[in-house]
């Protein structure tokens, strides 16, 4: 079952980004290689969802256990800035935030992906950042809360 919720979060996760991401003129460099939601909590999170008005694009992960991760990777795209809402489950009650700001590298690194972090906490706190890759990776890194 645990294998079936990663592909299937895998491939919404893919579809939704790739939508997310549209082709920007050369002059942006900012590119995003993958999406991560980690739960920063001490307890599972259900039902995480991501969405983006302005693709009309939706993707979900089932099941995201304690201070765990759920990722993806996806060919390279520039960053568009399309605003974001997040709902998600946790410790029995339902939470939304949207226009979800995304925080930038304060100095973005041309020709370098970036991967999109939505971290989940505790009673209802949501952020999201852009974190640039390592040159030779285009994957999602291992992060820690914070």
């Amino acid at each position: 079952m645990r294998k079936i919720c990663h592909r299937l979060c895998f491939y919404s996760l893919s579809g939704l980004l790739v939508f997310a991401c549209a082709e920007l003129p050369k002059s942006n460099t900012l590119t995003v290689a993958g999406l991560t939601f980690h739960n920063a909590t001490s307890t599972p999170i259900k039902n995480a969802r991501l969405s983006v008005s302005k693709t009309h694009s939706l993707v979900a992960c089932g099941f995201i256990p304690p201070h765990n991760d759920c990722s993806t990777t996806f060919p390279l795209r520039q960053y568009q800035g399309n605003p974001i809402t997040v709902s998600w489950q946790h410790a029995g009650q339902t939470w939304t935030s949207t226009d979800v700001g995304v925080q930038l590298p304060e100095y973005p690194i041309p020709n370098r992906p970036a991967t999109a972090v939505v971290t989940l906490g505790e009673n209802g706190s949501v952020s999201a950042r852009l974190i640039q890759l390592p040159t030779d990776t285009t994957s999602t890194m291992t992060l820690q809360p914070g």
